[in-house]
């Protein structure tokens, strides 16, 4: 992707802040985080927890997926030798 295509692509996107309770991104045409403001403070610490082991679950399965990369290119580049 062109860097052009890049920077048409992201202002497309709609503009976003941060929220200052759960830290995730919403957008400034709402007056309220959509993602915690319906939540009490127990509920808002199962929501993070709960985001953050998507999150490292997430980053495991990149890892395995990079790795399954770097065997499948070093397969690619042994068939050629």
């Amino acid at each position: 992707m062109s860097v052009g295509m890049s920077l048409a692509m992201k202002a497309k996107q709609p503009k976003q802040k941060r929220c200052d309770r759960c830290d995730l991104y919403y957008p400034v045409t709402l007056d309220e985080c959509d993602h915690c403001s319906q939540l009490n403070d127990s509920q808002l610490a199962e929501f993070k927890a709960q985001h953050q082991e998507t999150l490292q679950g997430n980053s495991t399965f990149g890892k395995y997926l990079l790795f399954g990369s770097v065997i499948i290119g070093l397969l690619l580049l042994l068939s050629f030798l």
